[in-house]
């Protein structure tokens, strides 16, 4: 019977550059294909609120540990991604506030707004990027 010895020295310092190296453009990949299906996915009146997604920075958060995001900036982002409750719009700087419905002008001091559905278009894409990891 033969036996074999082995000593396995770690450069930990080149180990861990390597390693995020790796990461970097993993990570880099994921927030790009997120983006991607989430502008896809985002409900679209003017287009505004799909242009406004874009990927955040990447970093590193522990030796092996790598942390990014992707994020949509327009105002009203976070209403149409979590929904909204019944609220009350009142006007700000005017007396009354003017909208337009079937074509003409309606004034009113008073708008009982029925409250959104969620569409989290966001979070889907991330679920639907990740299965695919798998």
């Amino acid at each position: 019977m033969a036996m074999v010895r082995a000593h396995v020295e770690l450069d930990e310092r080149e180990l861990n550059d390597q390693v995020r190296t790796f990461e970097r453009r993993r990570m880099a990949s994921l927030q790009r294909r997120i983006a991607n299906q989430a502008r896809a996915d985002v409900p679209v009146d003017t287009g505004h609120l799909g242009q406004s997604i874009g990927e955040g920075q990447i970093r590193f958060t522990g030796p092996r540990t790598v942390e990014g995001s992707v994020h949509a900036l327009a105002k009203y982002a976070a209403p149409v991604h979590e929904g909204s409750r019944p609220h009350l719009i009142r006007p700000r700087n005017a007396q009354a506030l003017r909208f337009q419905i079937g074509g003409r002008t309606v004034f009113a001091k008073l708008v009982r707004h029925p409250g959104t559905k969620a569409r989290p278009f966001l979070r889907n894409a991330g679920l639907r990027i990740a299965s695919r990891e798998r």
